[in-house]
């Protein structure tokens, strides 16, 4: 079973390369990746009379659950188009060893993006994190959860606008509960409820720990863990919808 398990994760790892190698290493896409996180934080920043350390869980949070989300869904639709994604079906591979590596490469992307002009924000500003290891931690769950989204929400689709349609009917409403903008305390009860079974909020409230040193370490650990549940939770979706698109060919 071990040796079973060690060569799923060694396909999904070739898988999750050759994907960030085509996909993700393409200049549009890096380029794309770094001026998203400057929209997001001047989106986040202008007119709020925050420092750039207390908008820094807001950029970070933004980051890397547009980016690790939206990527891997690109990737997935153009697959489809060009028909190479059943050079991979084709593969002695399971369906959910394939949804696995592409959240790989998804979670890369993600992370990296993210990290890379949160970093240099705290170095120009010379900001005062909390904890550097607990924001790295909040951000790679991040991007796994968001990268496991992004998977579930693309698995059926065939062109790049049939997965981006339902993923910014799901992910634009979140932000505005999730307590980017607004304490959740602030939003009426039914909201709050709704507000805490979205993984951008367990995102947003695990950085503003790491960063600020908001809440507890007690809920950083809670939400650390509903992210990864997300993650499983959505790769077992990712690869039961491509198992229907197949069966419906």
């Amino acid at each position: 079973m071990g040796r079973n398990i060690t060569d799923n994760l060694r396909k999904a790892a070739r898988i999750a390369w050759k994907d960030s190698k085509i996909y993700y290493f393409s200049a549009p896409t890096v380029m794309m990746g770094l001026f998203l996180p400057v929209l997001m934080f001047l989106t986040f920043w202008i007119g709020r009379e925050l420092s750039v350390c207390e908008a820094l869980p807001g950029l970070a949070a933004l980051t890397a659950f547009f980016s690790g989300s939206s990527i891997g869904v690109t990737a997935i639709a153009l697959e489809r188009t060009k028909g190479t994604f059943d050079t991979q079906l084709a593969m002695p591979v399971s369906l959910l060893t394939i949804a696995f590596g592409k959240a790989i490469a998804s979670f890369l992307y993600g992370f990296t993006i993210t990290t890379i002009p949160v970093v240099v924000l705290v170095f120009l500003s010379q900001s005062r994190i909390v904890s550097p290891v607990l924001l790295l931690i909040g951000i790679a769950f991040s991007a796994l959860a968001s990268a496991g989204l992004g998977m579930a929400l693309s698995a059926t689709a065939r062109h790049v606008h049939e997965a981006m349609t339902p993923l910014n009917v799901i992910r634009i409403p979140m932000m505005f509960i999730s307590g980017l903008f607004t304490p959740i305390t602030s939003l009426p009860s039914f909201l709050q409820g709704i507000a805490y079974l979205m993984p951008l909020t367990h995102t947003v409230s695990s950085l503003q720990y790491a960063i600020l040193g908001q809440w507890s370490m007690e809920t950083f650990l809670v939400n650390i863990g509903v992210l990864a549940l997300y993650a499983v939770l959505f790769l077992m979706i990712a690869a039961k919808r491509l198992e229907k698109s197949l069966e419906k060919g």
